[in-house]
């Protein structure tokens, strides 16, 4: 095995389920709770209604979220893949560089529901995942995602298939193949932002992470070192070698507390600007005597939020412009990036009103703004890196985001009754029992 696979099955392919600390498992909770929400209500958006036309689910005994439908494991997990990552509404890590629930979540729920497995081996099982991909994602470096590769995908699929893997029980030798494997299914490209495709990226990497652990549970080989060997991903798609200062300096910690919650439905690199913003409105401006929005941010960020005139709900999750207009007008939450509240005239004429700057030395969490009115100016700053302190509040706060966005889909009760399952979570309960759910 290469010294990356063999320290990650050191220190995670044999995790005792009681050797997860409280803390850790607590925020592991809170990002399967998050995820729920944010499949149940992208299970209504038409990229989830086109897969599941596509798709043929009448073989299967595994639940498409949000639905009375079935399908196999390995299309449950791309279909719910898509799902919960269709609003762009999901869980963030600075660590991994990406959404770690998305591809994560619904790979270990086709395998925990295929095989009978509780909650207390779903939620180890997501620690793994979550703390393998955020190893490798700190190890391949920011190049990765700056040269445009999609990090959520293929970063995501080694949490896939270490979360599976762990869930067979597999050995180091058969550990070190899964992650093997999953490095030649690590795919996604960011030029594919602001469409359906994005979406399709966790799906995909889901689907992949999960075919990678159990072909190799049945004896298929792949190199185990194809992460960061010679000829490796780290040197195909990143900076070379495994960047061991970022690895060395949390060998031995826990990167899932550190997971980062989304509160509006937009790019995560778009919330800096709107919580600044939102700070000054709430002293009392009007859009009426705004007479400009100025955000200073990062230059890399551009590639990623830079759509200058979004057309399509979509388009404006990843614009800084776009969200600074319907903002400003009062839209925001998962109905304020849709279709009709962007190509108001009000909305599309505010975009000329809202400028971009740029400074190389801002961290690419961090958004400045300025807000131009006729009475004077206003400004505010926001960093969205850290997380919150208080594991309650962010419990609360994740709680009422979850009804928001279940509730519409499977009704009041279902979603209350769910929402006690998750949080506090329950371990004791069979995983499939979590997933009948059935639209009033």
């Amino acid at each position: 095995m290469s010294g990356l696979t063999d320290r990650l099955w050191e220190r995670f392919g044999k995790l005792a389920v009681d050797e997860v600390p409280s803390e850790v498992a607590a925020v592991a909770g809170h990002s399967i709770l998050d995820w729920f929400g944010c499949a149940l209500a992208g299970s209504r958006e038409p990229l989830s209604a086109i897969l599941r036309a596509e798709l043929s689910f009448q073989a299967g005994h595994c639940t498409l979220i949000g639905t009375e439908q079935r399908a196999d494991r390995y299309r449950a997990a791309l279909i719910n893949g898509a799902a919960g990552h269709a609003l762009d509404f999901d869980d963030s890590s600075a660590f991994m560089g990406g959404h770690p629930s998305a591809p994560l979540v619904p790979a270990l729920l086709a395998l925990c529901e295929a095989e009978g497995r509780t909650g207390a081996d779903l939620l180890a099982a997501y620690v793994v995942g979550s703390e393998v991909q955020a190893r490798i994602g700190a190890g391949i470096g920011p190049e990765h995602y700056a040269k445009g590769w999609h990090v959520t995908s293929t970063v995501g699929v080694f949490g896939a298939a270490a979360g599976c893997s762990w869930l067979l029980g597999l050995e180091a030798d058969r550990f070190g193949a899964a992650l093997g494997l999953a490095a030649s299914g690590s795919a996604g490209v960011k030029a594919n932002f602001g469409t359906m495709a994005k979406p399709l990226h966790p799906g995909a990497a889901a689907e992949r992470g999960l075919l990678a652990a159990l072909l190799a549970a049945r004896g298929y080989t792949a190199s185990p070192e194809a992460i960061d060997g010679n000829q490796g991903l780290f040197q195909a798609a990143g900076s070379g070698p495994a960047d061991e200062g970022r690895l060395g300096r949390w060998a031995d910690g826990w990167a899932t507390p550190r997971t980062l919650f989304k509160f509006h439905a937009a790019c995560h690199f778009t919330h800096a600007g709107i919580e600044a913003t939102s700070s000054l409105l709430r002293q009392g401006l009007e859009v009426g005597e705004i007479e400009q929005i100025t955000l200073t941010v990062n230059p890399s960020i551009l590639d990623v939020c830079g759509i200058t005139s979004p057309t399509t709900g979509l388009q404006a999750k990843f614009s800084l412009r776009g969200t600074q207009a319907l903002l400003v007008h009062g839209f925001d939450g998962i109905d304020g990036f849709g279709d009709e509240p962007v190509n108001r005239p009000e909305v599309q004429a505010f975009f000329d009103r809202v400028a971009i700057e740029t400074d190389p030395s801002m961290p690419a969490t961090q958004t400045s703004v300025v807000i131009r009115a006729d009475h004077g100016e206003f400004r505010a700053h926001h960093d969205i890196a850290q997380p919150v302190s208080d594991p309650e509040v962010q419990g609360a706060r994740l709680l009422a985001k979850f009804a928001h966005l279940a509730q519409p889909v499977i009704g009041q009760q279902n979603a209350e009754n769910l929402a006690a399952r998750l949080n506090p979570f329950d371990k004791t309960t069979e995983v499939k029992k979590l997933l009948l759910l059935t639209p009033p």
